[in-house]
């Protein structure tokens, strides 16, 4: 079954359906034939673009990685401060996720097989709007609005941390969802869960205001 468009450039459907099979096999268990077979296209083609399956690996992570270097500084740009700022960073970290959870599958199985490279492609993808948003989180110390005792650099590693895994096991998690009949209870369980992460993540962050006297 093929989830990229027969419009879209080959390069870009081999990405897609790699980063699809590799969060579902493993890249062990996934072959360039597998990856032609379901863009639809030859083997060959697939190695004109990519010499081998490691650089299609590679290029793969890179490309999901580059997208965050994307989202994250726009929503940054977008949103005024405080928790509006908030909740457009961490709904463009979550439908990061939502719209292809194989992304996060991916991003764990690279993370537990390839710790080493993985620590390396992170820290340069990944820091430079790591370091945008610590700075606001600061701001906001200084402001009075975020707990002063939070530690900023740590708290986001933990929340792109929890956010991944979320959407990695989002599979297995409905194991534990009540009444799961129908597609849409499923649909509202994870709704559900969504919501009590941003909550969790809003709530650790931000001090509570003061009641009304």
């Amino acid at each position: 079954m093929t989830f990229s468009s027969p419009d879209m450039p080959v390069r870009e459907r081999c990405l897609r359906e790699a980063t699809r099979l590799f969060a579902d096999r493993g890249v062990a268990g996934t072959s360039i034939q597998a990856v032609a077979d379901a863009v639809g296209v030859r083997k060959p083609s697939v190695l004109y673009h990519f010499a081998s399956k490691d650089v299609l690996r590679v290029a793969v992570i890179d490309a999901m990685l580059e997208r965050w270097k994307e989202v994250i500084p726009r929503a940054l740009a977008d949103a005024a401060g405080g928790k509006p700022r908030f909740e457009a960073i961490m709904g463009a970290v979550l439908d990061f996720f939502e719209d292809a959870p194989h992304r996060a599958r991916l991003l764990v199985r690279e993370c537990l097989d390839q710790p080493d490279e993985m620590r390396d492609r992170l820290a340069h993808h990944l820091r430079p709007w790591m370091g945008l948003v610590t700075e606001a989180i600061a701001l906001g110390q200084r402001e009075g609005r975020v707990h002063e005792d939070l530690d900023p650099e740590a708290y986001l590693n933990e929340i792109v941390v929890l956010a991944s895994s979320h959407y990695a096991m989002t599979t297995v998690s409905h194991a534990v969802a009540p009444d799961r009949s129908d597609h849409q209870r499923d649909r509202d369980w994870e709704r559900r869960c969504r919501n009590e992460l941003v909550r969790i993540a809003q709530t650790s962050l931000f001090r509570p205001r003061p009641r009304p006297a």
